[in-house]
């Protein structure tokens, strides 16, 4: 449906709004997903609308109104829009929730939204006036917690080693229980991000006084294409500075005490909290790597065969890109790797295998380094088990309390 290019480009959200009329979201020749229209018998492709710093995700058809629900996302939240194909104008509408995992129009015309925020986990909303209102159907909460004892972010942003401008979320330990620490928690993916969405995770070390930094370095997705691409090929430089910088940052603008910083990472958030912690060991008390490559060299190796064909492009050539890739993997830094560790690993990991996890901390025990590993052998890439997450949360507390005086 789009023109002919050799430029790399997504086609998603197919909807048909007549026997000739489908509307669907690209980023063809674009930073950022847009709405488009092809005619099937004018053999027509055509951008409807587009919006400056937003991406559009979702796209939802009201056959009864003529109207198409759009989800717009740039960054760390969702708004909801509505494009009257009748009037052709759009309209900026009312949500319940600041991240829309999924939205469904009813033939009656009446909207479904499933939803979360940084305090409440999904719930399902119904709307029967577009939006004016919103009823919850669901009040799905924490069990034996107050919605006034959990943390809602702050939004920040700052700029980079190379100006680059970073967007980053700050939770803050509420007042009466905080202990002065902040946790760097650069997330996975890499092309993926941290959002206004409900974690557990972090609700927990909050409650315990923590404060966490979750920056959106360069290749986080949700910031246009060019900016997600920019980890494509450098897993370890650009992104590992975006962290530093935030890290620096926080420092000169009183949110944190240089002495006074943990690390946190899971997937290639582990990867780099392994690479930090070899390259940048003094600016953390201790550190925590869950599920994290550690060898760029066998994780490109290992990873499952669905994955190998974008692996040159993604992460870099064994041969091609070996002194790129050396430099990039945390194992080549076991030296700078100071403080104490807690590593957790899943033996049943397609993505990173135990491999990744075992030789690091055979490297470091040998070394005579403060390692404690951790291989839970009914898990893979992440928890399945409610009983081994919090198992697992209760070992990083006391891991994190062991060093932070």
């Amino acid at each position: 449906m789009t023109p002919e290019t050799k430029d790399q480009h997504t086609v998603n959200e197919v909807v048909y709004t007549s026997e000739s009329d489908i509307y669907f979201l690209t980023n063809y020749d674009s930073d950022l997903t847009y709405l488009a229209k092809f005619d099937l018998e004018a053999k027509t492709f055509e951008k409807i609308l587009q919006l400056e710093k937003e991406d559009f995700t979702n796209l939802v058809f009201s056959k009864k109104d003529q109207i198409l629900y759009i989800i717009g996302s740039y960054g760390v939240e969702d708004r909801l829009y509505a494009y009257d194909l009748k009037s052709k104008k759009l309209e900026t509408i009312n949500s319940p929730t600041s991240i829309i995992e999924k939205l469904i129009v009813m033939p009656s015309g009446n909207l479904y939204i499933k939803g979360r925020t940084s305090t409440r986990p999904n719930n399902i909303f119904v709307s029967k006036d577009r939006s004016t209102t919103w009823e919850e159907l669901t009040r799905y909460r924490i069990p034996g917690v107050r919605d006034e004892e959990l943390v809602e972010p702050a939004v920040l942003t700052y700029p980079s080693f190379d100006g680059l401008e970073i967007e980053a979320l700050f939770f803050k330990a509420k007042e009466e229980n905080s202990n002065g620490y902040v946790i760097l928690w650069p997330h996975g993916g890499p092309q993926s991000l941290e959002r206004k969405w409900f974690r557990a995770m972090f609700q927990v070390l909050l409650n315990r006084g923590y404060s966490i930094f979750a920056p959106n370095f360069r290749g986080s997705s949700n910031y246009g294409l060019k900016f997600e691409k920019m980890v494509e090929g450098d897993w370890g430089h650009g992104p590992r500075l975006d962290n530093l910088e935030g890290i620096e940052w926080m420092i000169q603008n009183g949110y944190a005490d240089r002495e006074k910083i943990l690390l946190l990472g899971g997937s290639y958030g582990g990867y780099m909290a392994l690479l930090l912690h070899g390259r940048h060991a003094d600016y953390f008390k201790a550190v925590v790597d869950l599920f994290g490559p550690s060898n760029l060299f066998s994780f490109i190796e290992s990873v499952p065969d669905f994955w190998k064909p974008f692996m040159d492009q993604w992460v870099g050539h064994p041969e091609k890109d070996k002194e790129r890739l050396t430099k990039d993997s945390p194992i080549s830094y076991l030296d700078g790797m100071t403080k104490p560790m807690l590593v957790i690993q899943g033996a049943n990991d397609p993505r990173v295998v135990q491999k990744e996890s075992d030789q690091i901390v055979a490297a470091l025990k040998e070394k005579g380094r403060e390692v404690e590993y951790i291989v839970l052998e009914d898990e893979g890439h992440g928890f399945s088990k409610k009983q081994n997450e919090i198992m697992v949360y209760r070992k990083m507390l006391e891991f994190f309390e062991r060093y932070a005086d």
